[in-house]
């Protein structure tokens, strides 16, 4: 048994010892001062603290054992605990940092895990942390020692442990201007092309299609936690690629059509994993033009291969199957069933159809009772009623009644759209896993063409001095010297190698994450 009195004229306090951290508390308050007995255990409490040196956090009072009124006072007694607090060494980590052209920069912010107490009982110190951070390397000027400070005292005062605390950031490069896409065919004048569905449209021969302007090299240095520099960016380049019937220009600023027929434009991105997005900016733009059969709704039915040109209503319970894509001028009739292995595209109203599209759909016009199933967008420029959607996004001026259901969000989400979290976190593992094999494809060429040895030391650092390297390779061999043109396309293959590498470890990261939550809904 251990005791300590404290000598107050208002109370006597007797401390019994009952276990290592457990201690039963006797007070005796005079009876003039019976109201203030709340506010005199929170005093008796940072008077225990102070003798057992610690926190008055770190002690509870746990429960009232008695209350029993005496001749000389109104005697107390309660149960007080000492609380473990946490304690251990400092946790550093180093994290990741994405840049605006979706670029990641790796070690470019420092998280730390804090405990009140170090592994000695010893309190945690501003010190300590910082030398922890000198001994991992870590460019002190970039750390936000006022933000630290707080963290550290905010973990003593209330005796927590602090997780994944960020206090220090590196500085991003410039990554530069991107390719700006001008399209010739302007948006004011078809309103489903304000989401960037550009193509499916009839074009005639001679009529320019698309015209791209070069990417500007960043100018602004960056750093990595460590202090190590990070070279400014070319900014992300837009390739213009022709497919049949489309011809791009010597220099690959602008692309034409060579004959007449429906121009459809298919988008690739730096992300492997992005679809035929609406508002993402592409890496590649390919354009291809493909020959149409122009009909009369009333005409049409079965089985087609090859795309169509509608013109006219389509009367009602017409069955369509078109392996190609589909632009009708007229109204689509009750109980249709169209089935479409491209795009659609619609301008008039909709019955209650059952439609089903294999890339994009856009619906100039009302809908009423459809049924739509769309492997990427459907834009509705109008009203659908009662209708049942099911795309990967889900675009529309108004949605009244029945259901529509996407498996991606977007900016453009109202909340007449459901998201389906499910369909997402499958889809986007389907998507991860293609785009990991992808990336491994295009490993495997870089190493094809300059070797495992530049490729497994190159860096976004050392990027010109291994490409200087490898072309000094290349003449010892016999090879005759490159243009400046060929130089540069190397360049841009050699600087794909890092952000492949980025990609394939963030991507990897994200199905286990994805795995994860599939498991665990």
């Amino acid at each position: 048994m251990s005791s300590d009195t404290t000598s107050n004229q208002d109370k006597r306090v007797q401390l019994v010892a009952q276990g290592p951290n457990l201690w039963k508390v006797r007070v005796l308050f005079p009876k003039d001062r019976a109201q203030e007995i709340p506010e005199q255990l929170r005093q008796i409490k940072q008077e225990l603290a102070a003798s057992f040196g610690v926190s008055d956090q770190r002690l509870e009072y746990l429960q009232l054992l008695s209350r029993k009124k005496t001749r000389n006072g109104i005697l107390v007694e309660m149960q007080i605990r000492k609380q473990e607090s946490p304690s251990g060494d400092v946790q550093v980590r180093f994290l990741d940092m994405v840049a605006s052209d979706g670029t990641h920069f790796s070690d470019m912010r420092v998280a730390v895990d804090l405990n009140p107490l170090d592994r000695f009982e010893k309190p945690i110190t501003y010190e300590v942390v910082e030398n922890r951070l000198r001994m991992e390397g870590v460019d002190l000027s970039l750390l936000d020692r006022s933000h630290l400070r707080v963290l550290i005292g905010t973990c003593i005062y209330e005796m927590i442990p602090i997780r994944d605390a960020i206090i220090a950031k590196g500085e991003l490069p410039d990554v530069g201007m991107p390719s700006r896409m001008h399209y010739t065919w302007f948006p004011s004048s078809d309103k489903a092309a304000e989401t960037g569905w550009i193509g499916l449209r009839v074009v005639e021969p001679g009529e320019l299609l698309a015209e791209v302007k070069p990417p500007v090299q960043g100018i602004k240095t960056g750093k990595n936690v460590f202090g190590r520099e990070l070279s400014p960016r070319r900014g992300t380049t837009i390739r213009l690629e022709a497919g049949s019937g489309v011809s791009v220009s010597p220099a690959g600023r602008s692309m034409s059509a060579r004959e007449e027929g429906i121009l459809v434009f298919r988008r690739s991105f730096a992300d492997k994993r992005v679809k035929d997005s609406l508002t993402s900016v592409p890496t590649v733009l390919k354009a291809e033009i493909t020959r149409l059969r122009r009909v009369r709704g009333s005409e049409i039915s079965g089985v087609v291969n090859e795309s169509l040109w509608v013109i006219g209503d389509l009367p009602s319970k017409t069955k369509l199957s078109v392996y190609g894509d589909l632009i009708i001028h007229g109204n689509v009739g009750s109980e249709c069933e169209l089935q479409v292995s491209g795009d659609l595209r619609i301008h008039g109203r909709v019955a209650d159809a059952a439609i089903s599209v294999g890339s994009h759909l856009a619906v100039v016009g009302n809908l009423t009772g459809a049924v739509l199933e769309v492997d990427l967008t459907v834009h509705i420029v109008g009203k659908a009623t009662d209708c049942a959607i099911y795309a990967r996004e889900i675009v529309a001026d108004e949605l009244a009644g029945g259901l529509a259901e996407a498996f991606t969000q977007s900016s453009s989400d109202s909340p007449s759209v459901h998201f389906n979290r499910a369909k997402f976190l499958e889809e986007q593992q389907k998507a991860g896993e293609n785009a990991l094999e992808t990336l491994r494809r295009q490993i495997s060429q870089l190493l094809d063409i300059f070797g495992a040895d530049v490729i497994s030391q190159l860096t976004e650092s050392n990027l010109q001095i291994m490409l200087l390297r490898w072309l000094r390779g290349q003449k010892a061999k016999g090879i005759p010297n490159y243009s400046h043109h060929e130089v540069q396309e190397y360049r841009s293959l050699l600087e794909m190698a890092p952000l492949i590498r980025d990609q394939m470890s963030a991507i990897a990261e994200e199905l286990r994450t994805a795995d994860g939550e599939t498991e665990n809904p």
